[in-house]
């Protein structure tokens, strides 16, 4: 006995709920906001965050990464590279295995796991000035207490 309507029954499902399909991190609403320049970065700057989230990151092929985060970015970063061309490394520090996700100046996503032993670092050389947003996140779907690091070389 064949259900004939299973196909509709489906689509139907598929378009109710989409949202819940598909979260993904998404910049269209700026985190808390950040704002340094080469020169202002080239002391290291630290800033608390909860690292962690609900959206599984390997659902969202845009991105390309492992973990968890929240959708909307921890951080959104003014960065202005006065012309220096200085790299810009975005690290964590964090108690747990913390996974770190930016959406770069140009529209590239970066992602990083373990670049510093257990902790997430990205260096961008000769960082263009703009705007990035910043996730802070974690391998499992646990949350911690976590640092975000920002300095240029």
């Amino acid at each position: 006995m064949s259900f004939p309507l299973r196909p509709l029954a489906v689509a139907f499902c598929t378009l109710a709920f989409p949202a819940a399909a598909l979260a993904c991190p998404s910049y269209e609403t700026p985190g808390a906001a950040l704002s340094f320049t080469a020169e202002s970065a080239y002391v290291p700057q630290a800033i608390p965050v909860i690292a962690g989230g609900t959206i599984d990151l390997a659902t969202c092929p845009e991105t390309q990464g492992v973990g968890y985060v929240i959708e909307q970015p921890d951080f959104t970063m003014a960065y202005d590279a006065l012309n220096l061309g200085r790299a810009l490394e975005i690290r964590v520090r964090a108690g747990c295995d913390a996974v770190l996700l930016v959406n770069a100046s140009n529209g590239q996503w970066l992602f990083n796991d373990d670049a510093d032993a257990a902790d997430p670092a990205l260096r961008i050389e000769s960082a263009p000035s703009g705007r990035y947003d910043i996730w802070v996140g974690t391998y499992g779907m646990e949350n911690c207490e976590a640092e975000l690091q920002i300095e240029t070389f």
